[in-house]
């Protein structure tokens, strides 16, 4: 990302039979964490405890983004939620997987899943 590109982010989400899908777009830095996690509250204080947390369209992460993920996951660890993380690619899929989000289930108890795909998100629910 250029670095005189300003941040944005985007987060819309959608609630089907239990599960929310939240899509973000744009940027999870420093300058949109504050964003990210009162939007992430939201969705959670809505009644939220499945979240599907697409990133298909999040170009780029920061460690001020990994951050406003990790306290979705305690907020959701506090009320037995889950949250899956899928569609990750380039950039942001290398640094999740840097930070050990492949290894945070372990940690979480499967509280927190990086996946591939929605579908293979939507499909850990049930196991």
């Amino acid at each position: 990302m250029n670095p005189e590109t300003q941040h944005t982010l985007t987060v819309t989400s959608q609630e089907n039979a239990g599960i929310t899908v939240v899509k973000m777009k744009g940027s999870l830095a420093a300058t949109t964490a504050e964003q990210g996690n009162k939007e992430m509250k939201r969705i959670l204080d809505a009644g939220a405890k499945k979240l599907i947390l697409n990133l298909a369209e999040v170009d780029y992460i920061s460690s001020g983004g990994i951050r406003v993920i990790m306290l979705t996951s305690k907020l959701l660890n506090a009320v037995q939620g889950e949250m899956k993380l899928s569609s990750a690619k380039g950039m942001v899929k290398e640094a999740l997987q840097a930070s050990g989000f492949d290894l945070l289930s372990r940690v979480y108890g499967g509280n927190l899943q990086l996946c591939s795909t929605d579908e293979e998100a939507l499909a850990s629910f049930k196991s």
